[in-house]
C-alpha cells in the first residue's frame, strides 16, 4: 500500500526545483533574465521550425513537380474576382502566407497584380509587381491619395510606358479631383499627332477634357464606354470612326452631365459603327439638336437588349423612332419627364403596342403592371415564361410617365385606361396594379385571356368583381379565364372579408377552380371566414398575422359562442 501523499513543509521538501515550476506558480520571485533567457530559446526554437517547414516544403510534389507557371495560373483562378475588372478577391492576399515557395511565385505572377487598386497610394505599391501584363487603372473616390503621394515621377512614367506599349486594358479614372484624372488621361495620350491604336477595352470617365485622348487614338477593341459628369468630347465624329466593338454605352447629359453632349446625327452615328450594342443608357437626356437626316433609313440594332432612356419626350422619341429594333429584347425602359397625356397616347402608346407585337416572346403570355402615382403613370411589361410547370416573369419593359401638371389634361384613372387600350389585350395573361375597381372593371372585359389578376389597395365592397347585376352580362363572369387572385394590402370596412365570397361563390361555379393569395401588414381574416374561404378555392396562400387581434371582436364572440355549446 501506497504511503498517502502530503504536500511540502518547506521549500526544502520539494520535489521540484524553482528552476522547473511554471512561471504561473512562481508568483513575485519571478526573475526577469530567467523570463528573457527563455524567450530567446523560444525564438530560435521558432526559427528552427520555419527553416524545418521550409526544407519539408521544398521536396512536396507541388514544389518539385508542378512547375511556378502552373502554380502561378492556379492562383490566378483561385484569388482572381471576375466581375468588369479583374482583381483580387477580399481577403485573397492569404495565400501570400501558405509558404516561402508559394509566396515567390505569387510574386512572380505578373497577371495577378493587374489591377493596381483604387488610389494614388496602392499604385505606388503595386505597379512594379504586374510586368507587362495588360493592367486596370482606376481612380475611384475622394481619397485617392495619401500625403506626400503625386502622380509626378516614376509613377507617371510608368503610366507613360504602358501607353507606348498598349498593355493597358482598362482606363477608370471617376474621381472628384479633376486636374488629377486629366494628368493621368494626358500621360495615355499620344504625344505626337499621329492616330495610334489602342487595345483598351473599357473606358469610363468623368470631370475631364477627354477631347486629345479620344481623337488621337483607334479603340478597336473598346466593348464598354461609360462617360459622366464633366466629360467633355469636343468632336464627338472621333468616337464614330475610333469604336466598332462597343457593347455598353453609358452617356449622361444635360448641364450636369456632359459639357459637350453629342447631337442627335452624332449619337445615332456611334449607334451605327457599334453593331454589336447590346446595352444602351442614356441619362437626363434633353433638348438634343435634330439633325437628323429625316430620308435614312433607321439604325439597325440587331443585337441590343436593353434601352434606357431618361429624358424629355421629343428628344427621347427623337432617337426611338430612328432605331430598327430586334425581334426580341430584354428589357426597354422610357422615362419620360414633363410630357402631357397627348405625349404618352399619341406617341408612345403606339410605339408600346407595336413593340410588345413584334416581340415573339410576349405572344399570348404578356403581363401588364399597373401604378398610378400622384403626376405620374407606370406601366410594366412581362415576358411570361414557363419553368418546370410554374410560370415565371422575366422583365420585359418598363414605361413611366411623369406628368407635371404640363398642363393636367385627364385624371390617372383615365390615363391608365387609355395607354392599357394600346396593348394587344388577347395577348394578356398577367394584370395587376394599385388600380380602383372602377378601372379594373373598365378593363379586364377586353382581357379575356387573364390567368393572374393582381391587385394592390383594392376596395373590397358589395359586388367586388362581379358584373353589373342590371347589365346584360349579369350572369357571366367577368374573368372567366383566372386561376389566380392576389390580393395585398386590402381595403375594407366592418363587413371585413365577408364581401370575397359571393365572389369566390360565383368564380368557381361550374367546377372552375381558383388559387387565393392574400397578403399585407394591416388585415385581418376571422377563423369563420377562414373556414368558409378554403371551402371555395383550390389553394389558399395567407401572409397575413393572424394572431392579431380581430378589430370586430368576430373572433372573440365566436369563441365564446363555442365555450357555451361546449
Amino acid at each position: 500500500m501506497q504511503p498517502p501523499l502530503h504536500p511540502p513543509n518547506d521549500r526544502t521538501q520539494a520535489s521540484t526545483s524553482d528552476e522547473n515550476l511554471p512561471l504561473s506558480i512562481m508568483g513575485r520571485e519571478t526573475n526577469e533574465d530567467q523570463i528573457r533567457e527563455l524567450e530567446k530559446k523560444i525564438e530560435e526554437g521558432a526559427g528552427d521550425i520555419t527553416q524545418l517547414k521550409r526544407a519539408r516544403n521544398s521536396v512536396l510534389n507541388i514544389s518539385t513537380r508542378v512547375p511556378p507557371e502552373i502554380l502561378g495560373c492556379i492562383f490566378i483562378w483561385r484569388a482572381r474576382d471576375r466581375g468588369h475588372l479583374d482583381r483580387l478577391r477580399k481577403s485573397s492576399y492569404q495565400f501570400l502566407f501558405v509558404c516561402h515557395r508559394w509566396y515567390e511565385v505569387a510574386c512572380h505572377t505578373p497577371e495577378l497584380w493587374s489591377f493596381w487598386g483604387h488610389t494614388l497610394t496602392q499604385w505606388l505599391r503595386l505597379y512594379r509587381r504586374s510586368g507587362a501584363t495588360p493592367v486596370d487603372l482606376v481612380l475611384n473616390g475622394h481619397h485617392i491619395g495619401g500625403p506626400g503621394v503625386n502622380f509626378n515621377g516614376p509613377l507617371r512614367d510608368a503610366v507613360r510606358e504602358r501607353a507606348r506599349h498598349d498593355t493597358i486594358r482598362s482606363v477608370q479614372l471617376w474621381s472628384e479631383r479633376g486636374p488629377l484624372v486629366a494628368s493621368v488621361l494626358s500621360a495615355l495620350t499620344p504625344d505626337d499627332e499621329e492616330i495610334r491604336y489602342s487595345s483598351i477595352e473599357s473606358i469610363s470617365l468623368r470631370l475631364v477634357d477627354a477631347s486629345e485622348f479620344f481623337a488621337r487614338c483607334r479603340f478597336p477593341r473598346l466593348s464598354y464606354l461609360r462617360l459622366s459628369i464633366g466629360t467633355k468630347i469636343s468632336r464627338w465624329e472621333h468616337l464614330g470612326l475610333h469604336t466598332t466593338a462597343l457593347t455598353t454605352l453609358t452617356l449622361t447629359f444635360d448641364t450636369h452631365g456632359l459639357a459637350n453632349p453629342p447631337t442627335a446625327a452624332q449619337l445615332l452615328s456611334i449607334f451605327s459603327s457599334n453593331p454589336r450594342l447590346q446595352n444602351i443608357t442614356l441619362i437626363r437626356l434633353r433638348a438634343l439638336r435634330d439633325d437628323v437626316d429625316r430620308s435614312t433609313t433607321p439604325v439597325p440594332m440587331h443585337h441590343l437588349k436593353k434601352l434606357t432612356i431618361d429624358g424629355d419626350p421629343r428628344s427621347t422619341f427623337q432617337l426611338v423612332e430612328r432605331l430598327d429594333f430586334p425581334e426580341m429584347m430584354d428589357e426597354l425602359t422610357l422615362i419620360l419627364c414633363k410630357c402631357t397625356s397627348g405625349d404618352i397616347l399619341g406617341t408612345l402608346g403606339p410605339f408600346v403596342r407595336d413593340h410588345i407585337q413584334r416581340d415573339g416572346r410576349l405572344r399570348d403570355r404578356l403581363g401588364i403592371f399597373v401604378k398610378c402615382f400622384p403626376d405620374s403613370l407606370s406601366i410594366q411589361a412581362n415576358a411570361i415564361t414557363t419553368t418546370g410547370g410554374q410560370a415565371q416573369r422575366t422583365t420585359f419593359a418598363t414605361f413611366t410617365a411623369n406628368l407635371r401638371h404640363n398642363p393636367p389634361c385627364r385624371n390617372d384613372v383615365q390615363l391608365c385606361t387609355d395607354f392599357v387600350a394600346y396593348t394587344p389585350a388577347e395577348d394578356i395573361v398577367y394584370f395587376g396594379g394599385d388600380l380602383t375597381m372602377d378601372i379594373v372593371k373598365r378593363v379586364v372585359p377586353t382581357m379575356p385571356n387573364i390567368r393572374e389578376l393582381h391587385l394592390i389597395h383594392a376596395q373590397l365592397e358589395y359586388g367586388f368583381l362581379l358584373q353589373d347585376p342590371r347589365g346584360p352580362l349579369s350572369q357571366k363572369k367577368l374573368l372567366p379565364s383566372l386561376e389566380r387572385l392576389y390580393l395585398e394590402e386590402v381595403i375594407y370596412d366592418d363587413e371585413s372579408w365577408q364581401l370575397l365570397l359571393p365572389y369566390l361563390a360565383h368564380q368557381t361555379s361550374g367546377g372552375q377552380r381558383i388559387s387565393l393569395t392574400i397578403s399585407g401588414t394591416r388585415e385581418h381574416i376571422c377563423k369563420d371566414v377562414m373556414k368558409e374561404l378554403k371551402g371555395f378555392v383550390e389553394e389558399l396562400v395567407i401572409d397575413l398575422d393572424l394572431d392579431s387581434d380581430c378589430p370586430f371582436d368576430y373572433c372573440e364572440r365566436s369563441e365564446e359562442g363555442e365555450e357555451e355549446d361546449g
